[in-house]
């Protein structure tokens, strides 16, 4: 049996909007809108640079329904140099593009297959007149699909590999919309080689063989809770050996979180010096991307605390750093914030016998399960309002910890005199 090449990608949302990054840098918007785009042509590039057979894309091409004819060309466009290359296409659609969405008809390339949302169809790939795989896929007929689609896949033959495209949440993911649920178990069932699977933007190989069931993950981040590269799977599958999966980082635009450590900050200037080392840090790890956003969370024990805290600060240091890296090559954006704290002499607070050494102390009681039980109890008031419901998720214990400390240093910077 001949080689089987493919490139399985997932995810694009061409033509995301980027709520709320846009509004701080208003002429970074195109490049933040484009990034999802190059992606796929980064893509496209790989896959003829590769002599692939074929580009399998796991749903979400589209970042929702209303998404624009222009973006809908500029994706024909991609798929056309392929088809032009006789490298086929097969997509589906996912929750976020789904087939009863679409407002424009357009005929698509030679060598692309859109697949129904009434059934699960199978198209060959053939090579010297040979079939050397079938494609197997669904799309979502509409947003909401709670059937589990895993199980409508029959394999048919067996001469050749046998694929799945599939937008799904295994095994119910936290974190992710449960549709199209199945199990490893029921993919398995299947007796398929490869299962390439979308909706979770994050790589993840769930079984390596036999089958091989894999994330490839979105192809571009598009927001600060997707950090880490995003790209997609270089695939080989072939007869005497396991499958060859090779991931491909495709994003133009990193996304980093970082911490910037100002316990030796003595006034602004050092502030800022400090935020500007942290960024060119993250911009050399970047490179050769586009742009790079940053999430930057001020920490430490500082004398200027207090300031830091004061009304406009934050936006007046984040507007000197993008005003510093105007014309930066990667661009970089940042979002700040401050979680820093007053220079407090903690060990002599605890020995108090005042109320600060109450507060000092029960914030660092060995029992760290009665502690959360305490401030869980205490939150709950404020979070059963449907506005703060989801607020409540059960926060991890490090997240608890964080939250303690935070609010036990917000309540010693009224009542500890530093003066």
């Amino acid at each position: 049996m001949a080689e089987f090449r493919f490139i399985h990608c997932s995810d694009l949302h061409i033509d995301s909007p980027f709520k709320g990054l846009t509004s701080q840098t208003p002429a970074l918007a195109g490049a933040l809108r484009d990034s999802t785009f190059k992606a796929f042509q980064n893509i496209a590039r790989i896959a003829s640079q590769e002599k692939v057979d074929a580009v399998l894309i796991a749903g979400d091409v589209f970042d929702g329904a209303d998404r624009s004819l222009q973006a809908q060309l500029k994706f024909r466009r991609i798929l056309k140099e392929l088809s032009d290359q006789e490298i086929k296409s097969f997509i589906v659609h996912g929750n976020h593009d789904p087939l009863n969405s679409w407002a424009h008809t357009l005929e698509w390339p030679e060598h692309v297959t859109i697949f129904p949302g009434n059934k699960v169809q199978r198209v060959p790939v053939k090579k010297e007149g040979k079939n050397i795989a079938w494609i197997y896929g669904i799309s979502f007929p509409q947003k909401e699909v709670t059937d589990n689609l895993a199980l409508k896949f029959r394999k048919d033959v067996d001469e050749g590999f046998s694929i799945g495209i599939l937008h799904t949440n295994v095994g119910q993911l936290p974190g992710h919309d449960n549709y199209a649920p199945c199990s490893i178990d029921d993919l398995v069932s299947r007796n398929f080689d490869y299962w390439a699977l979308g909706h979770i933007h994050e790589h993840k190989i769930l079984r390596e063989s036999d089958p091989a069931i894999v994330y490839s993950g979105n192809t571009q981040a598009r927001h600060l809770r997707e950090t880490g590269q995003k790209g997609c799977c270089l695939v080989t599958l072939a007869a005497d050996r396991p499958p060859e999966i090779r991931f491909i980082a495709t994003d133009v635009i990193s996304y980093r979180s970082s911490t910037v450590d100002l316990q030796n900050a003595e006034n602004m200037n050092d502030v800022v010096r400090e935020i500007q080392v942290q960024c060119e840090e993250l911009a050399k790890e970047t490179i050769p991307r586009e742009g790079l956003v940053a999430n930057l969370t001020l920490t430490g024990r500082t004398p200027i605390h207090k300031e830091l805290q004061a009304t406009g600060v934050i936006n007046a240091l984040t507007e000197e750093i993008h005003a510093f890296f105007e014309g930066h090559s990667p661009w970089v954006l940042i979002e700040l914030s401050n979680q820093t704290a007053g220079t407090y002499d903690i060990a002599n607070l605890k020995e108090g016998k005042d109320f600060i050494a109450d507060l000092v102390n029960l914030c660092e009681e060995t029992d760290k399960e009665e502690l959360y039980g305490k401030v869980r109890d205490s939150m709950k008031p404020v979070f059963e309002s449907w506005a703060g419901r989801k607020y409540l998720e059960d926060p991890s214990n490090e997240e608890m910890d964080r939250l303690i400390h935070k609010s036990r240093n917000l309540a010693l910077d009224q009542l500890v005199d530093n003066s």
